[in-house]
């Protein structure tokens, strides 16, 4: 089998190394610096203590070389660049081709019509598979931690076990099929997680005004006050799922929960997990250095990916819904400030900026029952 790994950053360069070790797949490396790549890739399995040294069989910059043969294709880029990386694919991928974007969210959905009209399958999934981070770019990779499963949805969903059941196979975690896209697009992951503790971090700051002295971990450094908000923002896309259900044409179970993942409605429940997750050590917070202390890093993912095409997307489908979300809200309203951007303005998705949103209301939906219809059709 032949796979196109496009990205590599770390889930991309991870997923590149350990899908070569399987002797029946060629695995291709989309990377904008090929030229920083040594011959061989070193792969660390931390669990387990094991160290593999692996070697790609095409290393490219060429979307024409990379994509052409590939029988699946895993996106890793942002949410930002998956409208470019998607043009630059789309003339060149087979007909048949399985194309996957991990994460799912982000409003992907609304950017694949030209991959099926070429017959194309695409596909999400609702997490990362694994916690892994670049040790040397273009050299090393460190698998920190594997997740136990991971949630995978196709489009057409008729598609949906058997990708799931040869993803399972190419990364040895084992991948369930969900019943509709909607449990990608909503998935209380990184769009609601990330932004609870960059409230909690920097609600205070001020540009020109206010330095940090030092810079926090993300994760061991987690409080109260993240968790509190993350519990919010479950409740009010908690609601809007049930609002888009209330005809019981989605599974419920689909939506993954914060209170389930977690197992606890606690926020000192959730902190203490969060903190002591060993994926999660050793992350530092967005930030860079700035005169005599540190300042938040606006360009950062953690930013530009989870406020943009994670917060407001959930806020488009909420006024869709005409479903309150406060918290929503109040964080985009502090978020935008923070990056100069304008995309609610008197509580709805109406700013100046709105433009740069991957939301259903760009896409010619309306109402409710339009992206109901929608969901319903994927």
């Amino acid at each position: 089998m032949n796979i196109c790994i496009i990205g590599a950053g770390n889930i991309g360069t991870y997923l590149a190394a350990y899908i070569s070790m399987k002797e029946e797949c060629k695995v291709w490396l989309h990377t904008s610096k090929p030229e920083l790549f040594k011959e061989e890739l070193v792969l660390i399995e931390e669990e387990k203590n094991l160290k593999h040294t692996v070697k790609l069989d095409c290393i490219t910059n060429d979307y024409e070389e990379a994509v052409k043969d590939a029988d699946y294709i895993l996106m890793t880029h942002p949410s930002f660049l998956i409208e470019h990386t998607l043009n630059s694919i789309i003339n060149y991928v087979k007909k048949g081709t399985v194309i996957g974007a991990i994460p799912g969210f982000g409003g992907k959905e609304y950017l694949i019509n030209e991959l099926l009209e070429k017959k194309c399958i695409f596909f999400g999934t609702q997490r990362v598979p694994s916690i892994v981070r670049l040790e040397a770019y273009g050299e090393c990779v460190c698998l920190k931690q594997k997740n136990k499963f991971m949630k995978i949805r196709s489009i057409p969903g008729s598609y949906s076990e058997e990708i799931s059941n040869t993803m399972t196979r190419l990364i040895d975690i084992k991948c369930i099929p969900l019943n509709n896209y909607l449990g990608i697009t909503l998935s209380p992951s990184n769009p609601t997680m990330h932004p609870s503790r960059l409230y909690e971090l920097f609600k205070d700051y001020i540009k020109d005004e206010k330095l940090y002295d030092r810079n926090p971990f993300f994760y061991e450094e987690w409080g109260d006050e993240a968790s509190s908000i993350l519990l919010k923002l479950d409740d009010e896309l908690e609601k809007i799922y049930k609002c888009l259900n209330e005809n019981d044409d989605f599974d419920e179970s689909d939506l993954e929960k914060i209170r389930i993942r977690f197992n606890t409605e606690n926020p000192e429940g959730i902190t203490e997990q969060i903190r002591n997750a060993p994926g999660f050590q050793g992350i530092d917070s967005p930030m860079i250095k700035y005169k005599e202390g540190y300042i938040p890093n606006v360009n950062s993912r953690y930013f530009t990916e989870d406020i943009q095409f994670g917060l407001c997307i959930i806020k488009s489908f909420a006024e869709l819904c005409n479903v309150d979300t406060p918290i929503v809200d109040k964080i985009i309203t502090w978020a935008q400030n923070l990056l100069n951007k304008e995309y609610i303005k008197d509580g709805k998705i109406i700013g100046v900026d709105v433009d740069e949103l991957v939301i259903p209301q760009s896409k010619g939906i309306k109402n409710k029952q339009q992206l109901i219809n929608y969901y319903k059709s994927l």
